[in-house]
């Protein structure tokens, strides 16, 4: 059967960000990929490329060929950079700390489970900041929103509805923030997704399926317009 496509994007658009929060969203480098609409997602067509996708060489073997997902595709697709300091962080076996000193709030046991934080907590506590709020609100608010975008679009899991705590110091200075390449990260977190979908054993794939899917499509469309513009060429 088709694979289950894990990625949370249907309630993006519930956050309210305030102007002062979305300059820092573009400061830290998500200001592109904030404004990318949630899509429908083929799980049978997204299941087919799993099919054709060899871990061996990252890349998709069709009849024609061989296609792969570039680092190019990442940065015109989503906006991110692909140039940087890499993104990498401590694996943290609880969230109170570190949550408690950058969002001002832990979550208690119902939405933690070991370095993990659900995403339905980050949204019900910091998905409405107010314009008059002190600065220290602003931004742990708009951290809780960046971990809430990367870990329903470009980090998403299969755990779920939950994000690991690890990216959540990377967002402590949003200027600093957008030096980091997450867009080669992003690409690095799909290809693993990718080669773990293909086990014949597995049932679940995760990783930023939005972009995989709007990088198969947008070729096929291109050759059809074409074999249209030829078509009606020909009749005339």
């Amino acid at each position: 059967g088709a694979l289950r496509c894990h990625e949370h994007t249907s309630k993006l658009g519930e956050w309210s960000l305030t102007p002062r929060q979305i300059e820092l969203v573009e400061k830290s480098g998500f200001g592109f990929l904030r404004k990318i609409p949630a899509i429908s997602l083929d799980n049978p067509l997204i299941s087919a490329l799993v099919e054709r996708w060899r871990k061996e060489t990252n890349t998709f073997h069709f009849t024609v060929g061989e296609m792969t997902v570039t680092l190019q595709d990442v940065a015109l697709l989503l906006g991110l950079a692909i140039d940087g300091k890499p993104v990498i962080g401590i694996t943290h076996t609880t969230c109170a700390a570190v949550c408690e000193k950058l969002l001002g709030k832990a979550p208690d046991s119902n939405y933690a489970s070991g370095g993990m934080v659900k995403l339905s907590w980050l949204k019900e506590y910091f998905s409405h900041c107010t314009k008059d709020s002190p600065k220290e609100e602003v931004e742990q608010c708009t951290r809780a929103y960046l971990l809430y975008l990367v870990g329903s679009t470009i980090f998403s899991t299969t755990t779920g509805n939950k994000v690991p705590v690890m990216y959540l110091p990377l967002f402590d200075n949003f200027e600093e923030c957008g030096t980091y390449a997450w867009g080669a990260a992003a690409l690095a977190f799909l290809y693993r997704a990718l080669g773990n979908a293909c086990v014949k054993s597995q049932s679940t794939i995760c990783g930023c399926l939005t972009l995989l899917q709007v990088y198969y499509v947008l070729p096929l469309l291109s050759y059809l317009v074409l074999q249209f513009i030829m078509l009606m060429g020909s009749v005339s």
